[in-house]
């Protein structure tokens, strides 16, 4: 019966809060296992030169550039597309975040989600995906000449810069495409304009019990006393309003009684 008695209490706050963040701005949410895989040294290369979230630092805010309307979102930034196979990371339609997962305040975390955030204004769809330093190493192997890759070698023996063969550090790829449609135009011949670079935040949070992230914890904090002091007063307000309620019933049979008399 309590449990009853509360999932309503429990279920449209949370759908408010859900909503309410939605009114502000578009959001793309991806989950990830921290998990430890094998290092790569990539200080000599481009990948070294890519933003980092970490702990203290786990938000940014940047600008990427949409490619031509109606590209699929699967083919931004791919061969096909006219990337540069000289530079697999030179694509302007993309965003490359190295994700530092390796902090001691987070060794304890083993699941983390990236939420990005978008104005409501900008008319757009992310693709979000992250990828392992192996992963980004086998990119790297692609080039047509391997001694491009001799920089980045796997860290066994050699050692990272955190001084271990082993990280959970992850990287993230975000791909942007323009949702928008245009205004035509009464000549049709003219160039269509480009589209607007598009803002976007990231922000890397680890995720407790799996799955509350931690800037919804101050207002889960915040819930729990309510709901459960609304539980609790339930049976109080229900028991004080069924009086009402039975007064009102009764008048409404006496009214159906004298109605009746006054036809017969």
């Amino acid at each position: 019966m309590f449990a009853l008695m509360l999932h309503p209490f429990i279920t449209l706050p949370l759908i408010v809060l859900f909503i309410c963040e939605e009114v502000i701005a578009n959001t793309e949410i991806i989950n990830f296992l921290a998990a430890e895989e094998s290092n790569v040294d990539f200080s000599s290369t481009t990948v070294d030169s890519w933003p980092v979230l970490n702990y203290k630092n786990n938000q940014g805010y940047w600008n990427v550039d949409p490619p031509l309307l109606d590209t699929p979102l699967q083919q931004v930034c791919e061969s096909e597309t006219g990337i540069d196979p000289a530079n697999p990371f030179s694509c302007l339609h993309e965003l490359w975040v190295a994700l530092d997962l390796d902090d001691e305040n987070w060794m304890s975390y083993s699941k983390f989600t990236l939420r990005l955030s978008w104005p409501a204004s900008s008319p757009a769809d992310f693709l979000l995906e992250i990828h392992s330093p192996q992963a980004i190493l086998t990119r790297l192997s692609r080039l047509p000449q391997q001694s491009a890759i001799d920089d980045a070698s796997i860290t066994t023996p050699h050692l990272s810069r955190t001084g271990l063969s082993t990280t959970r550090l992850k990287y993230a790829r975000i791909r942007v495409v323009d949702t928008g449609i245009r205004t035509p135009t009464p000549t049709p011949d003219l160039p269509v304009s480009a589209a607007r670079p598009i803002s976007f935040i990231l922000v890397l949070e680890q995720l407790y019990l799996g799955v509350i992230p931690a800037s919804l914890v101050p207002a889960a904090c915040f819930l729990i006393p309510v709901l459960a002091c609304a539980a609790l007063a339930t049976p109080w307000i229900l028991g004080y309003l069924d009086h009402f309620i039975k007064e009102a019933r009764q008048e409404l049979r006496d009214f159906s009684t004298v109605e009746e008399k006054k036809e017969h």
